[in-house]
């Protein structure tokens, strides 16, 4: 079986070369390469020099560490595959092949200035990548690295750009001064969250919290140097550094082993415990804070920090760890303002939780009766999913009703002439009603404002909607009241003809009672001959 040709020295370092997808990688590599001399600071700056033919850009990467002399530049610059850093967790540059990644981007040449031991060097490559060795007279502290390349102004400037964007990924937490044209590019290792937890522990620093955008993700570092960014845990952003991680030899990912497994543990401990405990205590703390009255609606900033924490507090209830929040946490308030706690969801009694959009007669009608009744406006939609992973079986305040009853004595005096009739006009029919009421049911967040009547086991109650509906065979034996609608303009129309001719008000009102649900010709004739006949003997009694 033939074997494939060795490569070339040339196509070796034509890997090397092009070994990352992102040519402008190699800011991170020089920086790495500094830092590990024991540099405490970085200096990227640029220049653009017009010249006669082509303009040229000039990138500097300056630094204050050890430096090299002639032994180092032999065997750890000029010579590949060949490292000192294998072993020593302070250096995170395993092969020390990183430099060469310089000539991703085609320089016209590079070069190096450094000292060390008392020995002064310049290191030049051309662009075949050739290098001159040559004795400096003046020492230089530290290594000051010139990358020369042709470039416009309008290359200049997006390369400087795009360059400062690079070093700010890669270098944002390292412990050294990184800046890019004078600017101070490093940023504390955290993260600017609301709602967050942090743990230090030996070698291993962890942040983890709750983004605002509900977007996920994750940051892993060694010594501050970026290793990878993405995303990983849905509702969950978080940075963790370990002198144990390792990147892959293309540097675009971290190595998933032990170091890796032992920090991913650290997250999750945290996620389950430090921060499920602080989200359900903010929550706690802003329900508190809440104006009692709901009617006064919080302003914009309020109901952002509130969506914010019921979506916080929904990820850790879908979570797989337990949630340690004391049953009287709150976590909504009721729309006469009163605390709605982890029990009263849990285990709402008598009836499922009731969501109602603000005050109501019939909410506070169903708090006096011990139903769990959750105050959420209908934009509240973060609020209203944490509700239906706590309780699923939810239902809205406009599937029960109510009647509220006159507003005065003189109403109802003025309505006991169409309720009498009404009676007596189900009684002779052959309805086993409970009585006829009269009744108000337009008020706030009604869903029975636009019918006639509806039937109630007990006047005035809590009644379920789908037990208020219309008259039907059930009501005969139900012995339910009958509760006619004050505030619907057939009614009052009818009322007020009910003063001169109580009967055919009777029958108006019964009629417009069954439409559209069981009045047939038959039953409509009875009702009929029931009302001509009452009316003869009313007509012809007071003859």
């Amino acid at each position: 079986m033939p074997q494939p040709e060795p490569l070339s020295v040339d196509d070796a370092l034509d890997r090397l070369v092009n070994q990352f997808s992102d040519s402008m990688a190699f800011f991170r590599e020089l920086i790495q390469n500094a830092l590990d001399a024991g540099s405490e600071e970085v200096e990227v700056w640029f220049e653009h020099r017009p010249g006669p033919t082509d303009d040229l850009m000039v990138i500097h990467v300056d630094d204050w560490g050890a430096g090299m002399n002639r032994e180092i530049i032999d065997t750890r610059l000029t010579r590949l595959f060949s490292s000192s850093k294998d072993g020593d967790l302070t250096k995170i540059g395993k092969f020390g092949i990183g430099f060469v990644s310089v000539f991703a981007i085609a320089p016209q040449a590079v070069s190096i200035d450094t000292s060390r031991d008392g020995e002064h060097w310049r290191i030049v490559f051309d662009e075949q990548r050739r290098f001159s060795l040559i004795r400096r007279d003046e020492p230089v502290e530290g290594t000051k690295i010139e990358i020369y390349k042709p470039a416009s102004a309008s290359e200049f400037e997006a390369f400087r750009t795009r360059a400062s964007e690079v070093v700010r990924y890669w270098c944002k937490h390292v412990s050294g001064e990184i800046r890019v044209d004078g600017e101070l590019i490093n940023e504390p290792f955290d993260l600017e969250l609301p709602c967050k937890v942090s743990r230090g522990r030996d070698d291993e620093q962890v942040v983890v919290g709750h983004p605002r955008d509900g977007e996920a993700f994750a940051g892993f570092y060694n010594r501050g140097l970026t290793l990878v960014e993405e995303p990983m845990i849905p509702g969950i952003a978080f940075k963790a550094s370990s002198a144990k991680l390792e990147h892959t030899l293309t540097r675009d990912d971290v190595i998933r082993e032990a170091g890796f497994t032992r920090l991913m543990a650290a997250v999750n401990e945290l996620i389950a415990g430090e921060l499920c405990e602080l989200v359900f205590a903010k929550l706690d703390a802003a329900i508190r804070e809440l104006t009692p009255d709901p009617a006064a609606s919080p302003d914009d900033e309020q109901r952002e920090w509130l969506e914010y924490l019921w979506d916080a507090a929904r990820f850790h209830e879908q979570a797989d760890h337990a949630v340690p929040v004391s049953p009287n946490a709150a976590l909504f308030r009721s729309p006469s303002g009163a605390l709605v706690g982890w029990q009263a969801v849990r285990k709402p009694k008598r009836r499922r939780v009731i969501i109602a959009r603000g005050p109501s007669p019939l909410a506070e009608l169903l708090e006096r009766e011990g139903a769990t009744v959750v105050w959420l406006p209908e934009p509240w939609i973060r609020g209203r999913a944490l509700l239906d992973a706590l309780a699923p079986d939810t239902v809205r305040l406009e599937q029960w009703c109510t009647a509220l009853p006159p507003r005065d004595t003189d109403e109802a005096v003025r309505w006991q002439i169409l309720a009498s009739e009404v009676a007596r006009l189900l009684d002779d029919w052959g309805a086993k009603i409970g009585g006829v009421r009269l009744g108000h049911l337009d008020y706030a967040q009604s869903s029975v404002a636009e019918r006639v009547a509806i039937t109630q086991a007990e006047f005035g109650e809590a009644t379920a909607l789908d037990d208020a509906g219309e008259l039907g065979t059930g009501l005969f034996a139900s012995r339910r009241v009958v509760v006619l609608n004050a505030d619907h303009p057939t009614i009052r129309t009818i009322a007020a003809l009910a003063q001169t001719e109580p009967e055919l008000g009777a029958y108006l009102a019964v009629k417009a009672f069954f439409l559209g649900s069981r009045l047939d010709a038959e039953t409509d004739e009875k009702l009929a001959t029931l009302t001509h006949d009452r009316r003869i003997l009313r007509v012809g009694a007071r003859a």
